[in-house]
């Protein structure tokens, strides 16, 4: 099967009907918000990655972000447009403690990008960033939205963007675009609009990265629990959605 084939038979999961001269060719765009189809128990989401070479890696990933919904939310008549998390209780201290061990593996993934690479100036950057973020903090509920404006506006200058700079730049390098899962792109951003947790749900395909494929789990967890991050250049903030 094909790329494009593949995007057909997505498409036939979908519901979307495709007449056998339909000329069209599938992209990434036409899947967006795919996994919303199988809201909220994710039964037979299995399909999806039936065709995919190792495709039990990733059906393994993205299970739990069915098992995180709650099924009353989609009992009436409107229903989530997203995997919203938070229905589970996190204390402080097994917040801060995910935050601290996701700074420690960005640290070993960057640490494993060769010297020869492309990529090797950003992840030194990266990796110097990381060093100088020197606490973890919880915020109360709605502190993290006015970080989070601040940034939009300008106004904070120790605003630090480098990690997830070098982060996208090296998850671009280490993917094989003509593979099937690229069609799959848009769907798994569409799942929260979080490029970190996209990248979690897709790691199996990321090229000699196997050795750091948990590297964004502490993150993911995070996701799970509702929360969200913002950086800055010695702290990383953890606060409520």
């Amino acid at each position: 099967m094909d790329q494009q084939e593949y995007g057909r038979y997505l498409l036939a999961l979908s519901g979307e009907e495709i007449e056998p001269d339909d000329d069209m060719e599938v992209e990434a765009d036409h899947l967006y918000g795919f996994f919303q189809g199988f809201m909220p128990s994710g039964t037979g989401v299995e399909r999806v990655f039936e065709p995919i070479p190792d495709g039990q890696r990733f059906l393994d990933r993205i299970r739990p972000i069915y098992e995180m919904l709650n099924p009353e939310d989609f009992a009436g008549e409107y229903v989530p447009g997203y995997f919203n998390g938070g229905n589970e209780d996190a204390s402080e201290g097994t917040l801060r403690g995910l935050g601290e061990e996701l700074i420690k593996r960005l640290k070993s993934l960057f640490s494993m990008v060769p010297e020869k690479d492309e990529e090797a100036d950003s992840a030194k950057e990266a990796i110097r960033a990381l060093a100088c973020v020197k606490e973890v903090v919880v915020l109360p509920p709605g502190e993290i939205g006015k970080l989070e404006q601040r940034l939009i506006q300008g106004t904070d200058e120790e605003d630090s963007e480098v990690v997830y700079e070098a982060l996208g730049e090296l998850i671009r390098s280490r993917s094989d675009y003509s593979e099937n899962i690229e069609l799959l792109n848009e769907a798994f951003y569409s799942i929260a609009c979080d490029y970190w947790v996209a990248y979690y749900l897709q790691w199996p395909r990321y090229q000699d990265l196997q050795e750091a494929e948990d590297c964004l789990y502490p993150y993911f967890e995070l996701y799970r629990y509702g929360y969200n991050l913002h950086w800055t250049q010695n702290k990383l903030f953890i606060g409520r959605r």
